[in-house]
């Protein structure tokens, strides 16, 4: 069984901050959410050994786990431990669980990482998005931190084999440039993981039918809804958070109107950066006269996700990117408590021209950089494989998905349909808490998911409906997203070194460029900077592991 956490030195944490920040900034995609925004809440959680729901029983496989509690657990549970469905996993499986869970979100569980990995104080497996590691799993393996899993999944996981060997597309994600495996994944793939669009613009449909207005596509549809809003509600209509109109978090806003991805995305078969392209300006001109106008959020650069949140719950704001299950499901029942006729609605991902078809939408590969690694302090390999691997089974499948059979789901028609100890939780919890409570559906971990729990997560109407509307225009993403390419880890290294000067310069150019204190035109000089600083390099980069993925 891998060590606990110990209490580690003021100088590790010192030196491990360095490493946290840089894997902060290079980190495009904020540890692979599914439709919650789990990764703008914040995740406690205490030491496994608080935590240990019980002993193991004699001749069980003792193993320990660390992960980031889901925010849903993390307002409910202490630990997974005290989860049916993970208990029932154990029971299942022969194994026995002590799970360590950091406190925090983001670069704060990106610093305790860095400690854990620094000190070779490792718990056997880690379960956690990849897109968070410099360097990622290559790089971990190159360092002796984790295993290679080709051997163990052969030898000892057949269901995952079978969806690998029956699914090419899906091997190549989830395979290294040089076929290894790092990564024992999550995945959405099958005849229930169709689902892989989660979240875009939300509204407040109630006020559009009022003001006699029609859901906006085009970007002056949407600036003479704002405007009207603005004028007849006397508020900022759009909000956002930190980071979201630069693209670098889980949303694109309004960027994908002008062809544009978050950071790095494909034009046909080449790589490119977003900020270096003309659309770019263009961009910032409008969010800089939306921003003049009064039209965006004043406070939009300095917002938190809790922030964001508080402002569409109390109508303080029309609009805004959102998840269906985490946001519109959160934001609609605080909004009708004050407001009982209040309605929100999906819109379409904005575009530029009328009829023209969006492109960039939030949608996930079948692999999205999400799994279980197992380190090199873990004694028992063979016990994890066949452990993990039970969920990818028919049986696992269905207690990952919809927990116990009688307790948390019946078949109907064998069709699982949540109890009402999910749907009418008796304790008053949202099913988002309740589902967290029992078993493990609403977030990424290990093995696949389920369309049926969406249909039911999604209770409301209108988070059925914006399924329907984000989903319309979903394959079209596979054109200019960047798939789940592979960095060595020499170019981990330079990457990650390039990007954080990069980042913190283009943040802070284009927040100012947005709220008036720069020019438009200064974009041009900054391109000239982002060339300086090494952006060139970054893009040969990411196209050759993008080349190199084409060749898997």
């Amino acid at each position: 069984m891998g060590k606990q956490f110990r209490n580690k030195s003021i100088l590790l944490l010192a030196i491990i901050m360095v490493f946290s920040v840089m894997a902060a900034a290079c980190s495009g995609n904020e540890g692979s959410n599914k439709g919650n925004n789990a990764s703008d809440a914040n995740a406690s959680g205490t030491n496994a050994a608080a935590n240990k729901e019980s002993e193991a029983p004699a001749g069980a496989t003792e193993l320990s786990l660390w992960t980031p509690l889901n925010p849903n657990a993390s307002a409910i549970v202490k630990s997974l431990s005290d989860v049916l469905m993970v208990q029932e996993w154990e029971k299942k499986t022969n194994v026995k669980f002590s799970f360590e869970h950091p406190t925090g979100a983001g670069a704060d569980v990106v610093q305790q990482f860095g400690v854990m990995v620094a000190s070779n104080d490792l718990p056997d497996i880690i379960v956690w998005g990849t897109n968070n590691i410099q360097g990622g799993p290559s790089k971990l393996f190159q360092d002796g931190t984790i295993i290679k899993l080709n051997e163990l999944i052969d030898e000892h996981a057949p269901n995952l084999k079978k969806i690998l060997d029956e699914n090419p597309d899906v091997a190549r994600q989830v395979k290294a440039d040089n076929g290894d495996i790092y990564v024992f994944p999550h995945l959405r793939v099958g005849e229930y993981g169709k689902y892989k669009t989660f979240a875009g613009q939300v509204i407040r449909q109630d006020w559009l039918d009022e003001l006699g207005l029609q859901q906006p596509e085009t970007i002056d549809e949407w600036e003479n809804v704002l405007r009207t809003i603005k004028e007849k509600k006397g508020i900022a209509p759009y909000t956002s958070e930190k980071g979201t109109l630069l693209g670098t978090k889980s949303s694109y806003d309004f960027m994908g109107a002008y062809g544009l991805g978050k950071e790095f995305y494909l034009n046909g078969s080449s790589v490119v950066y977003s900020p270096l392209q003309p659309e770019f300006k263009t961009y910032l001109a409008k969010m800089q006269q939306w921003y003049k106008e009064g039209l965006i959020d004043p406070d939009y650069a300095t917002n938190d996700g809790k922030a964001k949140d508080a402002k569409m719950s109390s109508g303080k704001a029309a609009a805004s990117f959102g998840y269906i299950g985490g946001s519109i499901g959160t934001w609609l029942p605080a909004l009708q408590q004050s407001e009982p006729n209040a309605m929100l609605s999906a819109v379409q991902y904005p575009v530029l021209n009328k009829g023209d078809e969006p492109r960039f939408t939030e949608t996930s590969w079948a692999y999205a950089n999400q799994g279980a690694m197992l380190t090199s302090a873990n004694e028992n390999p063979a016990e994890t494989i066949k452990a993990l691997d039970y969920l990818l089974s028919e049986e696992g499948h269905m207690l990952k998905n919809f927990g116990v059979e009688g307790t948390t789901y019946t078949l109907a028609d064998n069709q699982p349909v949540y109890t009402d100890l999910i749907l009418k939780n008796p304790d008053g919890l949202p099913i988002g808490q309740a589902m967290a409570k029992y078993f493990i559906a609403n977030y990424a971990f290990v093995g696949t998911d389920d369309d049926r729990y969406n249909e039911q997560y999604y209770a409301l109407d209108t988070q059925k409906e914006a399924a329907k509307k984000y989903a319309e225009f979903a394959d079209n993403a596979a054109t200019v997203l960047i798939p789940p390419v592979s960095l060595t880890p020499e170019e981990a290294d330079e990457f990650g070194k390039i990007m954080t000067d990069i980042n913190t310069y283009r943040d802070e150019i284009v927040t100012q460029i947005i709220m008036g204190s720069a020019s438009v035109d200064d974009i041009d000089g900054a391109v000239e900077q982002f060339k300086k600083m090494g952006i060139e390099r970054a893009i040969e980069i990411q196209q050759a592991a993008y080349d190199r993925f084409n060749k898997r």
